[in-house]
């Protein structure tokens, strides 16, 4: 990232116009150089040529330069969402501060933030830009939350994955049961998501229970005693085995640079077991690392009496990760156990502190890019006055 910035330095016109990059094909500049850059240098460097601000804008691009962007891990506080500063660090940033809190969902570095009762929202830290999100419109009085968050692939639209309720009678009670609709962003033509009568757990009816992983064009929850896959494809429900020699314990889903895995908790919630999914189709896993908290030289040391849930665990890099221990914690260490540090607040000190209460790992990962939605521009066109209950600060 320093080299890409000092890359943008150098590229500015100096007072005749001319700039270092002049003499390199403006391919190799564009394809090479700026793609690798962060959004806001990308959103600076179009003012220096036309012909950048042309190349930097078509859908190739904004795709590419997604690609070289390093996914970082988000944090949730009440004050708003976090992620870190850069990849390898130790301090996090502020993304959005909320004036009431919400719920982030991720997918190609937008965010869909929700609260409590009515209000969604959707929009792109990076760019600055949001929109109002509307919600699926069958029923009048209809209960609707967001489950998750994906591009599907043929249309390449954004699409929500909702949940709402509907109420059967038996023989004996009211049974209260979800129902799962799909509404592409803008659209007010919800479909109705079967529900397979053959698997018994639901995933969540709200993003923040239990969010999907995101992995080889499906959402993954783990549920029961298998995984419950949401292919993003054919917008339907199936279901993935565990590795069978899995002991009991607290068990999630994490995805660690491409691959997905399954992180284990130990009933004393000290120990985590991390198995990798070698084979997706042949739903092959294997055992790759134990984290033991016993074992591991904190300074200060860990304080294993207050573990009263299960360490949360999110990867940085193919050897970094980060483990969320206790409520006012958060760890940085290598995949051997190795302590790196405590996570700090940018300026705010460590984790420790009051302040950071409250602040979970939130599951996701941001991703910037430059994507724009149609849901953007009519929100400008239409001088769309409502002030979101958060800012972006990114």
């Amino acid at each position: 990232m320093a080299s890409g910035v000092r890359s943008k330095k150098k590229s500015m016109p100096d007072s005749s116009g001319a700039t270092v990059l002049d003499d390199l094909p403006e391919w190799l500049v564009v394809e090479e150089i700026l793609v690798r850059l962060p959004t806001k240098d990308v959103l600076r460097c179009r003012a220096v040529k036309q012909s950048w601000r042309a190349a930097t804008s078509t859908d190739k691009f904004v795709l590419n330069h997604h690609r070289h962007q390093p996914s970082l891990p988000i944090f949730q506080h009440l004050r708003g969402i976090y992620c870190l500063a850069a990849a390898g660090e130790q301090k996090i940033r502020h993304v959005v501060r909320y004036s009431m809190r919400c719920y982030p969902l991720s997918c190609d570095g937008l965010l869909i933030l929700s609260r409590h009762g009515p209000g969604f929202y959707i929009c792109n830290p990076a760019t600055r830009k949001w929109a109002p999100l509307p919600p699926p419109s069958l029923r009048r009085h209809a209960s609707f939350a967001t489950v998750a968050f994906y591009r599907h692939r043929a249309s390449a639209e954004h699409r929500v994955l909702w949940s709402t309720h509907s109420r059967s009678l038996t023989s004996d009670a009211t049974v209260e049961r979800p129902g799962y609709l799909v509404l592409p962003v803008g659209s007010h033509k919800p479909r109705c998501v079967q529900w397979p009568t053959h698997l018994g757990n639901f995933p969540a009816t709200r993003s923040f229970v239990d969010p999907p992983v995101h992995h080889r064009g499906g959402l993954h929850w783990a549920l029961g005693l298998g995984i419950t896959v949401f292919d993003t494809d054919t917008e339907t429900f199936r279901q993935m085995s565990r590795p069978a020699q899995l002991p009991g314990g607290t068990v999630s889903l994490i995805d660690t640079c491409g691959d997905l895995a399954l992180c284990r908790a130990a009933a004393d919630f000290v120990t985590l077991d991390v198995w990798m999914l070698q084979d997706y189709d042949a739903e092959a896993w294997s055992f790759r690392y134990r984290i033991d908290l016993r074992a591991m030289e904190a300074s200060p040391p860990l304080d294993l009496t207050v573990n009263y849930f299960a360490p949360m665990m999110a990867v940085v890099n193919e050897r970094e990760l980060l483990i969320q221990h206790c409520s006012d914690r958060l760890l940085h260490c290598d995949i051997d156990g190795v302590f790196l540090g405590d996570v700090e607040i940018g300026e705010h000190g460590s984790l420790s502190s009051r302040f950071a209460n409250s602040l979970t790992l939130a599951r996701y990962h941001l991703k910037e890019s430059m994507i724009s939605l149609p849901l953007f521009e009519m929100q400008r066109e239409d001088a769309v006055n409502e002030d979101p209950p958060f800012t972006i600060v990114l």
